[in-house]
This record gives C-alpha cells, structure tokens and sequence, in this order.
C-alpha cells in the first residue's frame, strides 16, 4: 500500500470498473457499467492528482493494483473547518475480503488526519449495504444529508467520522 504513481492509474481504474460491475449490478444502469472507461478515468485522475485536487493511494498484490482509495478537500463549501472527503475506495472483486480495503481506508485517514483534518465526510449509494457496513467498522455515521447520483437518480447518503 502506498501514494500511487503516475504508471498506477490505469490499474487503479481497472479495478474500480471491476469493482463497480460486481458491486453495482442491478443497482446502476447496465449501460453506464456497460461503458465505463479505465483509460479515460486514469486520464481525468492524472489531471485532477496534477492539479493538486486530490490524492490517491494504492493496494498491491505481487506488484498489481487491486484497489485504490481517492482523498482530498471536502467540497461541500458548507462544511466545517478541517473536514476532508473521502472521494472514493474501490477493490477488484477478486480482492474483496482479502483486507485491501481497509489498508486503504487506514492510509486515506491517515492522510487526512496528516493535512489537519477532524472530519471525515463520504457519500454512498443508499442501495449500497455492503459499503455501508464497511464504513460503520470504522464509526462512520449517516447523517441527515441526501444527494441523488448523476446515475438515474439513486439516492445517496452523507456518512462522516471523527478523526
């Protein structure tokens, strides 16, 4: 586990499609799981981590990506002082279970709570029960803050901890 490189982006991005169209099936639109993009979402990553935006670490299994977890400023312009944003934490499938996603929750809270961060806030899908009992090992709470997805509309939920 460790800050991905710039020749980590691309395995990053498989193992998110992977993650989403094992995690996600029946949940978002086949179509837009049908269509995502490994090359194009490294690209837009390499932007974004360029630019200062965020930042993005990585799990490796025998030198192979198997997941990422993306941090940096939380962008609700709402939010109090000192809280960051859990961006997104994705592992291939065939590394569910395997202890990948919480090495990366660890080095995603550890980089928050580095920058001076007191709060952690994510959004997840409301459908999504597996996610959700994730974050809640980690005493992620639901608060009262709802957003719906881009992607046909499905409900999301707001989860923040304390750091």
């Amino acid at each position: 586990m460790r800050a991905a490189l710039a020749g980590d982006l691309l395995g990053a991005a498989e193992a998110r499609v992977a993650s989403w169209r094992a995690a996600f099936a029946g949940i978002v639109p086949r179509d837009f799981l049908d269509g995502m993009d490994a090359e194009a979402i490294a690209t837009s990553w390499a932007g974004s981590i360029a630019a200062g935006r965020s930042r993005l670490y990585v799990a490796l299994v025998a030198g192979r990506v198997v997941g990422y977890a993306g941090v940096g400023p939380e962008r609700d312009p709402r939010a109090p002082a000192n809280t960051g944003e859990l961006y997104a934490l994705y592992v291939h499938p065939d590394h569910w279970g395997t202890g990948a996603g919480r090495a990366l929750t660890d080095a995603a809270l550890a980089d928050l709570r580095s920058t001076g961060c007191t709060a952690v806030w994510l959004w997840v899908l409301e459908a999504n029960a597996r996610g959700r009992r994730f974050y809640a090992q980690y005493g992620f709470t639901e608060t009262t803050d709802r957003t719906y997805s881009s992607l046909g509309d499905l409900p999301e939920l707001r989860l923040s901890v304390g750091l």
